[in-house]
């Protein structure tokens, strides 16, 4: 569908805390129009997760901002976080949490988890950015 942009985000890290990486993949109309990853230092897997989740939001808001947004992520954590089924007992999340909400509150979005398998390219390139960072 032309009218609907797909995100697909990861985040991880070598350790937990350890060394970490975010990345996301836009596609609008079937086509992949940005792929972005970084590495973010020294963070924890979730605090990654929600990295990659503010950079593709705020992507799509500047780019994007009157299509439907489905986005996808393999953090089951964030996503019921998001929605509101599991409540933030991190403290270092919620101010992420509270940015991604406004942001989520902006725009005609749906949140989905899915499995690493089905987020493989935003996986990868988050392995990739890690390797490159340490060698």
């Amino acid at each position: 569908m032309l009218d609907e942009v797909v995100i697909r985000t990861d985040g991880g890290a070598e350790g937990n805390p350890g060394p970490a990486a975010s990345a996301f993949v836009v596609e609008n109309g079937g086509r992949i129009v940005c792929v972005h990853s970084e590495y973010i230092g020294v963070a924890t897997n979730n605090q990654a997760e929600y990295k990659a989740l503010l950079m593709a939001l705020r992507y799509v808001k500047k780019n994007f901002f009157k299509k439907k947004v489905k986005l996808f992520s393999d953090s089951q954590l964030m996503i019921k976080q998001l929605k509101g089924e599991y409540r933030i007992k991190s403290s270092n999340l919620v101010s992420m949490w509270s940015e991604a909400r406004e942001l989520i509150g902006k725009m005609d979005i749906s949140l989905e988890w899915v499995k690493r398998d089905e987020n493989y390219l935003a996986d990868f390139l988050v392995k990739m950015v890690r390797k490159v960072k340490n060698g």
